[in-house]
């Protein structure tokens, strides 16, 4: 078990679990263009698939790679620009609803040629040499991100 810094402290749960019921619907296996933004193309796909729930997972290889990390006590993100060829060891996301319209929301772990890793938020800004994609869809109760006060994040509400 870890320790927490000095700084941290142990925090009550105050409030309930997020659930909401779906059923599985259509699943795409897309591959995106080469040389394409990932975050852009992704969010363009279902936007004109008209996509609002969705799980996604892919794998293939990116020529440069944003990513973001959420510095969690200062409540900001910190951007890391990889400007090199990686492999896309693993990517992960899903679609939900911002303000009434579908986002895409996905994290990545890259791998460079020495087999080290970077793991982040996904941004603008990575450029896809190669990436398979499958994208399960869903249908039921919308599922809407709101401003959590006390994560500083855009979360299920």
């Amino acid at each position: 078990m870890g320790r927490l810094g000095r700084s941290e402290k142990r925090h009550e749960v105050t409030e309930a679990m997020f659930e909401a019921e779906a059923v599985a619907g259509p699943i795409y296996v897309v591959k995106l263009p080469y040389g394409s933004d990932l975050l852009k193309e992704l969010q363009n796909y279902i936007t004109t698939k008209n996509i609002t729930l969705a799980s996604l997972w892919g794998m293939g290889a990116v020529s440069r790679a944003v990513i973001r990390y959420y510095d969690q006590p200062k409540k900001e993100w910190i951007e890391l620009k990889l400007d090199k060829r990686l492999e896309v060891a693993a990517m992960v996301g899903n679609v939900s609803l911002l303000n009434g319209e579908p986002i895409v929301h996905v994290h990545v772990v890259l791998a460079d040629e020495k087999g080290r890793c970077y793991g982040g938020h996904l941004a603008d800004g990575t450029l896809v040499f190669n990436l398979e994609i499958v994208i399960a869809t869903y249908s039921g109760p919308p599922v809407n991100r709101q401003m959590d006060p006390v994560t500083g994040l855009t979360l299920w509400q």
